[in-house]
């Protein structure tokens, strides 16, 4: 007999969020260094998400939660890397402001 839950239900799903960080995940890992340690940090993050939706038994509440956030910070990570190197670079540090003398 068909097992139907894996075809519609949120093992699926999840098996889709994970096919999708994969596969950012390697593109990430052709990014230069600047890009790549903040793309693998937002990256790790969603990992420890998606494992949540793995192995704990939660609420439709807490999972349609977990499941939003994962799919925006994909998104965000997937916009991240259509963008320049340049852009991660650290931006240089303001000069402190001189306390003015009275």
């Amino acid at each position: 007999m068909l097992d139907f839950s894996s075809l519609f239900g949120w093992g699926r799903k999840i098996r889709g969020y994970r096919r999708r960080w994969d596969r950012l995940r390697e593109k990430t890992l052709k990014k230069p260094l600047p890009a790549r340690a903040v793309l693998l940090s937002k990256e790790d993050q969603i990992e420890q998400n998606i494992a949540a939706l793995e192995e704990r038994r939660l609420t439709r509440g807490e999972r349609a939660r977990i499941a939003r956030s994962i799919e925006l910070d994909l998104a965000e990570v997937k916009a991240m890397l259509k963008g320049r190197p340049e852009e991660f670079r650290q931006p240089a540090q303001a000069p402190a402001p001189e306390e003015k003398k009275q």
